[in-house]
Protein backbone atom coordinates (compact mmCIF):
# COMPACT_ATOMS: atom_id res chain seq x y z
CA UNK A 1 0.00 0.00 0.00
CA UNK A 2 1.42 3.20 -0.84
CA UNK A 3 1.67 6.26 1.74
CA UNK A 4 -0.96 8.65 0.74
CA UNK A 5 -3.26 6.05 0.96
CA UNK A 6 -1.88 4.90 4.82
CA UNK A 7 -1.92 8.70 5.27
CA UNK A 8 -5.33 8.50 4.32
CA UNK A 9 -6.61 6.06 6.41
CA UNK A 10 -5.07 6.87 8.84
CA UNK A 11 -7.16 10.44 8.98
CA UNK A 12 -10.23 8.47 8.54
CA UNK A 13 -9.65 6.73 11.96
CA UNK A 14 -9.10 9.62 14.23
CA UNK A 15 -12.34 11.74 12.64
CA UNK A 16 -14.34 12.79 15.87
CA UNK A 17 -17.68 13.58 16.52
CA UNK A 18 -19.90 14.74 13.84
CA UNK A 19 -22.02 18.01 15.01
CA UNK A 20 -25.39 15.62 15.41
CA UNK A 21 -23.96 12.96 17.53
CA UNK A 22 -22.62 16.32 19.60
CA UNK A 23 -26.21 17.23 19.71
CA UNK A 24 -28.00 14.03 20.69
CA UNK A 25 -25.00 13.67 23.52
CA UNK A 26 -25.98 16.80 24.95
CA UNK A 27 -29.70 16.11 25.06
CA UNK A 28 -29.65 12.89 26.85
CA UNK A 29 -26.94 14.28 29.30
CA UNK A 30 -29.14 17.05 29.75
CA UNK A 31 -32.30 14.73 30.31
CA UNK A 32 -29.96 12.40 32.62
CA UNK A 33 -29.18 15.55 34.73
CA UNK A 34 -33.18 17.21 34.90
CA UNK A 35 -34.14 13.44 36.39
CA UNK A 36 -31.37 13.29 38.82
CA UNK A 37 -32.59 17.50 39.89
CA UNK A 38 -35.64 16.16 40.11
CA UNK A 39 -35.33 13.06 42.08
CA UNK A 40 -33.12 15.36 44.46
CA UNK A 41 -35.96 17.85 45.02
CA UNK A 42 -38.30 15.02 45.80
CA UNK A 43 -36.01 13.40 47.73
CA UNK A 44 -35.18 16.73 49.59
CA UNK A 45 -39.15 17.18 49.91
CA UNK A 46 -39.52 14.01 51.51
CA UNK A 47 -36.95 14.18 54.15
CA UNK A 48 -38.38 18.17 54.99
CA UNK A 49 -41.99 16.19 55.59
CA UNK A 50 -40.47 13.71 57.07
CA UNK A 51 -38.76 15.33 59.72
CA UNK A 52 -41.52 18.16 60.36
CA UNK A 53 -43.88 15.49 60.96
CA UNK A 54 -41.23 14.04 63.94
CA UNK A 55 -40.80 17.24 64.82
CA UNK A 56 -44.65 18.19 65.45
CA UNK A 57 -45.24 14.37 66.83
CA UNK A 58 -42.72 15.39 69.56
CA UNK A 59 -44.72 18.31 70.08
CA UNK A 60 -47.73 17.08 70.45
CA UNK A 61 -47.64 14.85 72.87
CA UNK A 62 -44.98 16.96 75.15
CA UNK A 63 -47.78 19.58 75.26
CA UNK A 64 -50.89 16.83 75.69
CA UNK A 65 -48.44 15.28 78.65
CA UNK A 66 -47.76 18.32 80.27
CA UNK A 67 -51.53 19.54 80.33
CA UNK A 68 -52.98 16.14 81.26
CA UNK A 69 -50.41 15.97 84.04
CA UNK A 70 -51.66 18.76 84.90
CA UNK A 71 -55.38 17.95 85.01
CA UNK A 72 -54.81 14.97 86.94
CA UNK A 73 -53.06 17.22 89.74
CA UNK A 74 -55.85 19.61 89.78
CA UNK A 75 -57.50 20.00 93.32
CA UNK A 76 -54.60 17.60 95.24
CA UNK A 77 -54.06 16.96 98.32
CA UNK A 78 -58.39 17.62 97.74
CA UNK A 79 -60.71 17.91 100.25
CA UNK A 80 -58.39 17.65 103.94
CA UNK A 81 -59.78 16.34 107.18
CA UNK A 82 -61.16 18.66 109.55
CA UNK A 83 -58.52 21.38 111.28
CA UNK A 84 -55.69 20.17 108.90
CA UNK A 85 -53.11 22.63 109.32
CA UNK A 86 -53.68 23.46 105.35
CA UNK A 87 -57.14 23.62 104.11
CA UNK A 88 -58.10 24.46 100.75
CA UNK A 89 -60.49 27.06 99.89
CA UNK A 90 -63.82 25.14 98.42
CA UNK A 91 -64.50 28.91 96.76
CA UNK A 92 -61.89 28.57 94.44
CA UNK A 93 -62.47 25.67 91.63
CA UNK A 94 -59.73 23.90 90.83
CA UNK A 95 -59.98 23.55 87.43
CA UNK A 96 -61.22 26.83 85.28
CA UNK A 97 -61.16 28.49 81.89
CA UNK A 98 -61.86 31.13 79.49
CA UNK A 99 -62.49 31.06 76.02
CA UNK A 100 -60.06 33.00 73.51
CA UNK A 101 -58.13 34.54 75.78
CA UNK A 102 -55.36 36.63 75.29
CA UNK A 103 -52.74 37.94 78.06
CA UNK A 104 -54.68 36.28 81.02
CA UNK A 105 -54.08 37.00 84.22
CA UNK A 106 -55.14 34.71 87.50
CA UNK A 107 -57.92 35.01 89.60
CA UNK A 108 -60.48 32.86 90.74
CA UNK A 109 -61.92 32.48 86.74
CA UNK A 110 -58.93 33.82 84.16
CA UNK A 111 -59.47 37.46 83.10
CA UNK A 112 -58.75 37.68 79.35
CA UNK A 113 -57.05 41.16 78.43
CA UNK A 114 -57.86 40.15 74.57
CA UNK A 115 -58.01 37.78 72.11
CA UNK A 116 -56.12 35.22 71.33
CA UNK A 117 -53.48 33.92 69.26
CA UNK A 118 -55.78 31.43 66.75
CA UNK A 119 -58.51 31.83 69.48
CA UNK A 120 -56.85 29.75 71.49
CA UNK A 121 -58.50 29.14 75.24
CA UNK A 122 -57.01 29.44 78.81
CA UNK A 123 -56.71 26.91 81.33
CA UNK A 124 -56.12 27.66 85.26
CA UNK A 125 -55.52 24.57 87.57
CA UNK A 126 -54.42 24.92 91.44
CA UNK A 127 -53.34 22.12 93.40
CA UNK A 128 -50.78 21.46 96.41
CA UNK A 129 -47.95 19.31 95.80
CA UNK A 130 -46.26 16.91 98.20
CA UNK A 131 -43.45 18.62 100.87
CA UNK A 132 -40.86 16.57 103.58
CA UNK A 133 -42.50 15.09 106.47
CA UNK A 134 -41.06 17.50 109.41
CA UNK A 135 -40.67 20.61 106.40
CA UNK A 136 -43.80 20.95 104.27
CA UNK A 137 -42.41 23.72 102.63
CA UNK A 138 -39.64 21.90 101.42
CA UNK A 139 -40.59 19.61 98.26
CA UNK A 140 -39.77 15.86 98.00
CA UNK A 141 -40.19 16.65 94.56
CA UNK A 142 -42.67 13.64 94.14
CA UNK A 143 -44.98 16.52 92.11
CA UNK A 144 -44.06 19.51 89.70
CA UNK A 145 -45.51 22.43 88.43
CA UNK A 146 -45.82 23.38 84.46
CA UNK A 147 -42.33 24.82 84.77
CA UNK A 148 -40.76 21.71 85.73
CA UNK A 149 -39.59 22.37 89.24
CA UNK A 150 -40.85 20.40 92.29
CA UNK A 151 -44.33 21.83 94.34
CA UNK A 152 -44.24 21.78 98.29
CA UNK A 153 -47.23 20.99 100.42
CA UNK A 154 -47.21 24.77 101.73
CA UNK A 155 -45.73 27.71 100.89
CA UNK A 156 -42.51 28.98 102.60
CA UNK A 157 -42.67 31.26 105.49
CA UNK A 158 -46.05 30.08 106.01
CA UNK A 159 -47.75 28.03 109.03
CA UNK A 160 -51.14 27.90 107.81
CA UNK A 161 -52.76 28.89 104.47
CA UNK A 162 -56.14 28.98 102.79
CA UNK A 163 -56.11 27.34 99.16
CA UNK A 164 -53.65 25.68 97.28
CA UNK A 165 -49.91 25.75 96.78
CA UNK A 166 -49.71 26.45 93.07
CA UNK A 167 -52.14 27.89 90.48
CA UNK A 168 -50.87 27.28 86.75
CA UNK A 169 -52.23 29.55 83.92
CA UNK A 170 -51.93 27.67 80.62
CA UNK A 171 -52.34 30.04 77.00
CA UNK A 172 -51.47 30.16 73.80
CA UNK A 173 -49.81 33.57 72.25
CA UNK A 174 -46.87 34.66 70.14
CA UNK A 175 -43.43 34.62 70.28
CA UNK A 176 -40.44 37.09 69.45
CA UNK A 177 -40.63 35.53 66.23
CA UNK A 178 -44.04 35.66 65.86
CA UNK A 179 -44.48 31.78 65.91
CA UNK A 180 -47.53 30.31 68.34
CA UNK A 181 -46.48 28.74 71.49
CA UNK A 182 -48.12 27.16 74.56
CA UNK A 183 -46.83 29.53 77.50
CA UNK A 184 -47.79 29.15 81.53
CA UNK A 185 -47.84 31.36 84.09
CA UNK A 186 -46.89 30.01 87.85
CA UNK A 187 -45.74 30.47 90.93
CA UNK A 188 -42.07 32.11 91.70
CA UNK A 189 -39.65 31.23 93.71
CA UNK A 190 -37.24 32.32 95.84
CA UNK A 191 -34.12 29.67 97.04
CA UNK A 192 -36.24 27.17 95.52
CA UNK A 193 -39.33 27.43 96.93
CA UNK A 194 -42.75 29.19 96.44
CA UNK A 195 -43.36 31.95 98.70
CA UNK A 196 -46.12 33.66 97.42
CA UNK A 197 -43.89 36.72 96.20
CA UNK A 198 -45.72 36.17 92.28
CA UNK A 199 -46.18 34.74 89.07
CA UNK A 200 -43.41 34.15 86.35
CA UNK A 201 -44.41 32.91 82.71
CA UNK A 202 -42.39 30.62 80.53
CA UNK A 203 -42.88 29.05 77.35
CA UNK A 204 -43.38 25.51 77.07
CA UNK A 205 -44.05 24.45 73.77
CA UNK A 206 -43.48 25.75 70.68
CA UNK A 207 -45.61 25.53 67.43
CA UNK A 208 -48.82 24.72 69.19
CA UNK A 209 -51.17 27.17 67.10
CA UNK A 210 -54.38 27.06 68.90
CA UNK A 211 -55.49 25.42 72.66
CA UNK A 212 -59.24 24.63 73.02
CA UNK A 213 -60.95 23.27 75.71
CA UNK A 214 -63.85 21.66 76.81
CA UNK A 215 -64.85 21.09 80.44
CA UNK A 216 -67.35 17.93 81.37
CA UNK A 217 -70.02 18.47 84.00
CA UNK A 218 -71.22 16.19 86.28
CA UNK A 219 -75.11 17.88 86.88
CA UNK A 220 -76.57 15.16 88.93
CA UNK A 221 -73.91 14.23 91.03
CA UNK A 222 -73.14 10.75 89.90
CA UNK A 223 -69.33 11.00 89.25
CA UNK A 224 -69.93 11.26 85.44
CA UNK A 225 -70.38 14.05 83.14
CA UNK A 226 -73.59 14.64 81.33
CA UNK A 227 -72.45 16.89 78.83
CA UNK A 228 -69.35 19.03 77.75
CA UNK A 229 -69.53 22.50 77.27
CA UNK A 230 -67.08 25.75 76.89
CA UNK A 231 -65.82 28.13 79.27
CA UNK A 232 -68.25 30.71 78.28
CA UNK A 233 -70.65 28.29 78.74
CA UNK A 234 -70.24 26.82 82.03
CA UNK A 235 -69.83 30.72 83.35
CA UNK A 236 -73.08 31.51 82.20
CA UNK A 237 -74.25 29.02 84.54
CA UNK A 238 -72.73 30.63 87.42
CA UNK A 239 -69.24 30.87 88.45
CA UNK A 240 -70.23 27.71 91.23
CA UNK A 241 -70.75 25.23 88.10
CA UNK A 242 -66.98 25.19 88.21
CA UNK A 243 -67.43 22.80 90.76
CA UNK A 244 -69.37 20.62 89.01
CA UNK A 245 -66.29 19.89 86.32
CA UNK A 246 -65.02 15.99 86.65
CA UNK A 247 -63.31 16.35 83.20
CA UNK A 248 -61.78 18.12 80.61
CA UNK A 249 -61.30 17.83 76.67
CA UNK A 250 -58.39 19.22 75.52
CA UNK A 251 -57.95 19.84 71.32
CA UNK A 252 -54.33 21.42 70.08
CA UNK A 253 -53.21 22.25 66.69
CA UNK A 254 -49.66 22.08 66.47
CA UNK A 255 -47.37 23.03 63.51
CA UNK A 256 -43.92 22.51 62.53
CA UNK A 257 -41.39 24.72 60.74
CA UNK A 258 -40.81 24.35 57.94
CA UNK A 259 -42.51 25.44 54.77
CA UNK A 260 -43.62 23.19 51.95
CA UNK A 261 -43.89 20.32 54.50
CA UNK A 262 -47.24 20.43 54.41
CA UNK A 263 -48.85 16.75 52.73
CA UNK A 264 -52.88 16.12 52.31
CA UNK A 265 -53.99 14.29 54.78
CA UNK A 266 -57.93 13.64 55.35
CA UNK A 267 -58.79 14.65 58.71
CA UNK A 268 -55.35 16.01 59.99
CA UNK A 269 -55.99 19.66 60.38
CA UNK A 270 -58.86 20.99 62.03
CA UNK A 271 -62.05 21.88 60.89
CA UNK A 272 -64.65 20.04 59.32
CA UNK A 273 -63.74 16.46 60.10
CA UNK A 274 -64.08 16.91 63.59
CA UNK A 275 -67.57 16.37 65.35
CA UNK A 276 -69.12 19.59 66.57
CA UNK A 277 -69.36 19.98 70.53
CA UNK A 278 -65.95 18.69 71.01
CA UNK A 279 -62.69 20.63 71.96
CA UNK A 280 -61.43 19.77 68.47
CA UNK A 281 -64.43 21.18 66.80
CA UNK A 282 -63.89 24.11 68.64
CA UNK A 283 -60.53 24.48 66.51
CA UNK A 284 -60.27 27.14 64.04
CA UNK A 285 -60.06 26.76 60.30
CA UNK A 286 -55.61 26.02 60.06
CA UNK A 287 -53.82 28.61 59.44
CA UNK A 288 -50.03 28.23 59.66
CA UNK A 289 -47.74 31.30 60.07
CA UNK A 290 -45.73 29.58 56.73
CA UNK A 291 -47.54 28.38 53.54
CA UNK A 292 -47.05 25.12 53.39
CA UNK A 293 -46.29 23.86 56.85
CA UNK A 294 -47.60 21.20 58.12
CA UNK A 295 -50.05 21.23 61.08
CA UNK A 296 -51.86 18.34 62.82
CA UNK A 297 -54.29 17.87 65.88
CA UNK A 298 -53.69 16.46 69.14
CA UNK A 299 -56.90 15.89 71.32
CA UNK A 300 -57.48 13.75 74.81
CA UNK A 301 -60.10 13.82 77.33
CA UNK A 302 -59.12 13.66 80.68
CA UNK A 303 -60.84 12.27 84.12
CA UNK A 304 -60.52 14.60 87.42
CA UNK A 305 -59.08 12.63 89.50
CA UNK A 306 -59.15 14.90 92.58
CA UNK A 307 -62.96 16.62 91.33
CA UNK A 308 -64.29 18.18 94.44
CA UNK A 309 -67.51 17.67 95.29
CA UNK A 310 -70.34 19.71 94.48
CA UNK A 311 -71.49 20.98 98.04
CA UNK A 312 -75.21 22.31 98.48
CA UNK A 313 -74.10 25.69 99.04
CA UNK A 314 -71.99 25.99 96.27
CA UNK A 315 -74.11 24.41 93.41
Amino acid sequence: MSAPMRMRTGLARTRGFSLVELMVGLALGLIAAAAAGAALLAAHAAYRATTDRVLIEERGQRALAIVTTLLRQAGWPGEPASGSPNPVNPALPVVSGADNCGQPAIAAVPACAKAAVGQGDALLVRFSGSGQPAAPAQPDDTMTDCSGYPVAARPAGVEASAGHVAENLLYVAAGADGVPQLLCRYPARRNGLIDGSGWTSGALVRGVASLQLRYGLDMDQDGRPERFETASAVLALGEAAWQRVVAVQIAMAVQGDRPGSATPVPGSASGAAWPAGTAAGDLPPAAAAKAGTAQRVFAATVRLRNAPRCQETLC
